[in-house]
């Protein structure tokens, strides 16, 4: 099992992943894929259901937000 820091450290390298055009473009396959494996693990982690705490809605979106990103970015590769 790993642990929480690690976690928390692929979640931030997948968030900063997802918001560097250029890192995003020229990231090895298996790193997009490992980013986006943190940001589901991380969301996962979120019970279902709309959460009235504004910092989770807003730490939901940003994880899913980057998700679609680095999502897109693999989809676009697998196109080429």
């Amino acid at each position: 099992m790993r642990s929480p820091d690690i976690n928390a450290e692929g979640v931030v390298h997948a968030l900063q992943l997802a918001g560097d055009t250029l890192r995003l473009t020229t990231a090895p396959l298996d790193q997009l894929n490992a980013a986006a494996a943190f940001l589901a693990k991380a969301l996962a982690r979120f019970p279902d259901g709309a959460s009235r705490d504004l910092r989770k809605v807003e730490a939901i979106a940003r994880l899913e937000a980057a998700g679609k990103t680095i999502g897109a970015e693999v989809m676009r590769r697998s196109k080429t």
